[in-house]
């Protein structure tokens, strides 16, 4: 006779998965905003006027710490619901320590915006 494998352990194994993706997604979403703005400030300079390449890289930029922000809120916001459960998750300090991270990256970015444009 074979065991069946229990459906409420499956279940919440998905969950966390599916809320591991999504934080990644929205890690790739901020990375993606970061570079697309350093590369903007970067490399449009010449062909755009100064101001207009610094607004839309600085956008860019805030868009990406926002998204590492709520990458992290998001995460916390289910593993809170989840921590009575027996469920193996990655620990949320070490999501909070990577999201700051990419966070002071963001603002060290922006801060440094007029310094790259030549």
């Amino acid at each position: 006779m074979s065991s069946l494998p229990d459906t409420n352990r499956l279940a919440l194994d998905r969950t966390v998965l599916a809320n591991e993706r999504t934080y990644a997604a929205w890690i790739r979403t901020g990375l993606t905003s970061l570079v697309a703005g350093l590369g903007i400030a970067r490399f449009l300079s010449n062909s755009m006027p100064l101001w207009s390449t610094h607004i839309i890289a600085a956008i860019l930029i805030l868009f990406s710490a926002v998204s590492f922000i709520l990458a992290a809120w998001r995460y916390e916001h289910l593993h809170v619901g989840m921590a009575h459960l027996d469920v193996r998750m990655i620990p949320v300090y070490t999501v909070k320590i990577s999201s700051i991270v990419l966070v002071s990256c963001s603002l060290i970015a922006l801060a440094s915006l007029w310094y790259i444009t030549p």
